[in-house]
């Protein structure tokens, strides 16, 4: 049972304990002030010994009590203006420099707190005197402001833009829009005419001698009748040329171009359209793409005893790669001696064959693809990390991609159509799988997500397994063209599982580990590794960086050491191709790369501005939108209509009684009076 008692003297604080352990505290300090002073009563007047025995009851009565540790309840009245917070379009796209008008408009504000930020790919403090943002992202600008300003008194949004979002989800679409957003409509809603390359289609990886297919798609306003020519280039050779005629004023063109390759390493790729006459954008009549030409050839080696398919469709996806060269036998015409085969995918199995896993087990540093649309128990013995016992037979399960999976990425796209892709049929079972496994697919029933696998990756004794489970596969390619009228997803789908399994880890002592491909925006981070002789991490030596650009350009770094590891943030760097050299000090260990930082062109592709979705943005969410030159009467608005609304929050503030200064001063004031009229009176 706990009471609260009012203590005028802390400004009617609530100081919070037990009736019960105050009575005790009480009697204590009854208990020792008449056992010290009651035996006096003779020696002292009544008066004197009166006094000295209140003191000493007090005292001991306090001490006891704050033994018991209470603590003090107060409430904090905090007060709050309503928040205005304004938001500058800071990407490139937005031709006006606004930074004056802005911070004009922000000072005239009354009666508001009003904070000023910038923002492109991210929110940034403050306005910018400069838009050089790569690309445009609303809705997450507008999910950083409702993180910031939770539960604050966030009155209206002011939203300065040109409504070019092209990054992002549509902010329309999202649960951003709680307060009111005005809208200031910049840039110029004119359609000019222009010629401009919206995207390049392209493969990331490419064999030696091998050509690439590509697509490139153009787009035309306004320029009927004229006549553009088109070039592809490479370490300024031109590898493809065309004349393109345009016979209307708005028209779209896909253009299918192979292109050959004849030098290993990241190759820069840029497409070129001729300008017309008077053409006022031509910023976007250019667009660079990368393509990573390796010297490498795989051999992938199919066994199966029994068509299926799913088998089919894998097949196809791996045929049309020129990159891989498939084989295809029976599980009873496996040879022993498979050092060949960079790859092999295990499917149909017979039951008969008792030697076909023995012979896989010899070959255990190939990896392993398994279809396993049969009992999984046949493969137990080479993928011992996961166990399975069958519950019933088949049932059609659908699947989840695992957000936890980091050993390489699904594009968004890809993840889409996984989560409505059509079902497997599985074995019902129970799964005992190891922590070290990796899971890329769920099993998913109804809106369950359960822990059970479509799709798992393993390594075991340095050898990398790869298990799908069930069959049904090729529905997704089925659906994939019905929906895309293309395979694209359903081939990126089995590219990126073969990919994964065939490219080795390093094993070397010193291993650098980074993304050599990034976007212009992104900082590029280090990781290194140095091992001994024993193969255990240690950093008493220096790991140095060189970075050198395509003019030749050389930028060297150290490397931090942290923990008994190295890591380097370099930071954003320029779009372009560096090669990179990495060496440990006193060791012969040294590393050789390129990396491709990739220009990002998005914002160059359009300055047309979209003053409609501003208008919606801002009727959606209550808000009210005004022209550039109309920014008195947003100021005006603000100032006289907008809802001016305090907010006072009350505050429950908890402190331990023994913080107040206060109370310390009484026991030391007590506990030293009575020492003096003791001494003044003989006492001991």
């Amino acid at each position: 049972m706990f009471a609260e008692v009012c203590l005028h003297s802390f400004m009617l604080h609530n100081i919070i304990f037990s009736n019960n352990l105050f009575v005790i505290c009480v009697l204590l300090g009854l208990f020792f002030s008449l056992l010290l002073y009651y035996n006096q009563r003779k020696n002292l007047k009544s008066s004197i010994l009166y006094c000295l025995t209140i003191f000493r009851f007090v005292l001991i009565t306090l001490l006891s009590f704050l033994l018991l540790d209470p603590v003090v309840k107060s409430e904090n009245k905090i007060t709050e203006k309503p928040i205005v917070v304004i938001l500058q379009d800071g990407s490139s796209s937005v031709q006006q420099n606004i930074f004056k008008q802005l911070n004009d408009l922000s000072k005239k504000l009354s009666g508001y707190d009003v904070y000023n930020y910038n923002f492109s790919d991210k929110l940034y403090s403050d306005f910018t005197s400069e838009n050089n943002g790569l690309i445009t992202d609303f809705s997450k600008a507008l999910g950083q402001v409702k993180s910031i300003f939770s539960n604050r008194n966030l009155s209206s949004i002011v939203l300065a833009s040109d409504g070019l979002n092209n990054t992002g989800l549509n902010p329309l679409f999202s649960d951003n829009l709680e307060v009111p957003i005005h809208t200031i409509c910049l840039g110029d809603t004119n359609i000019y005419s222009d010629n401009f390359i919206s995207d390049v289609k392209h493969n990331d990886i490419v064999f030696l001698g091998n050509s690439f297919q590509s697509e490139i798609y153009i787009e035309s306003k306004k320029y009927i009748g004229n006549t553009i020519n088109l070039t592809v280039e490479n370490n300024g050779k031109i590898l493809f040329r065309d004349e393109i005629i345009i016979t209307s004023n708005n028209q779209f063109f896909k253009i299918p171009v192979e292109i050959p390759t004849s030098e290993i390493g990241v190759q820069s790729f840029i497409v070129k359209i001729s300008p017309i006459s008077n053409e006022r954008n031509i910023n976007n009549n250019s667009f660079r793409f990368y393509v990573d030409v390796i010297n490498t050839k795989y051999n992938i080696l199919l066994v199966h005893d029994d068509t299926h398919p799913d088998l089919g469709s894998y097949v196809n996806v791996i045929n049309r790669n020129k990159d891989y060269k498939l084989d295809v036998i029976s599980s009873k015409d496996l040879i022993q001696d498979l050092s060949s085969y960079s790859l092999i995918v295990i499917h149909s199995i017979s039951n008969e064959n008792d030697d076909f896993i023995n012979k896989i087990k010899e070959n255990s540093n190939i990896p392993l693809l398994i279809f396993c649309k049969q009992d999984f128990n046949l493969y137990s013995e080479i993928v011992p990390n996961v166990n399975f016992r069958s519950k019933s037979t088949n049932s059609d399960v659908y699947s989840s991609v695992n957000i936890d999976f980091l050993s390489f990425k699904l594009s968004n796209s890809l993840v889409n159509f996984i989560e409505k892709a059509p079902p497997i049929s599985t074995n019902f079972g129970l799964y005992n799988i190891s922590s070290s496994v990796n899971l890329l697919l769920n099993q998913k029933i109804g809106n369950t997500i359960s822990d059970s696998p479509i799709c798992l990756f393993d390594e075991y004794n340095g050898q990398k397994i790869g298990v799908l489970f069930g069959e049904g596969f090729w529905r997704w390619k089925l659906k994939d063209f019905r929906i895309n009228n293309n395979n694209d997803l359903f081939n990126e789908f089995y590219n990126k599982i073969t990919q994964f399994l065939l490219l080795k880890e390093d094993k070397s002592k010193f291993r650098l580990l980074y993304d050599t491909e990034i976007n212009e925006n992104q900082k590029l981070i280090f990781n290194a590794q140095v091992y001994n002789d024993n193969f255990q991490l240690e950093n008493n030596e220096d790991v140095r960086l060189v970075l050198t650009n395509s003019k030749n350009q050389e930028f060297e770094y150290l490397f931090d050491k942290v923990d008994d590891k190295y890591f380097l943030d370099v930071g954003r760097l320029d779009a372009d191709n560096y090669s990179l050299y990495a060496k440990v000090d006193k060791r012969n260990y040294e590393k050789y790369g390129d990396i491709n930082v990739k220009s990002i062109q998005i914002e160059k592709i359009s300055n047309v501005a979209d003053h409609q979705f501003l208008y919606n943005l801002s009727n959606d969410s209550g808000g009210k939108s005004f022209s550039f030159s109309d920014l008195s009467l947003l100021e005006e608005y603000l100032n006289k209509n907008q809802n001016k609304t305090t907010l006072t929050t009350i505050e429950d503030k908890l402190k331990q009684l023994i913080d107040f200064e206060l109370i310390l001063l009484i026991l030391l004031l007590l506990i030293s009076t009575e020492w003096f009229v003791r001494k003044y009176h003989g006492l001991t």
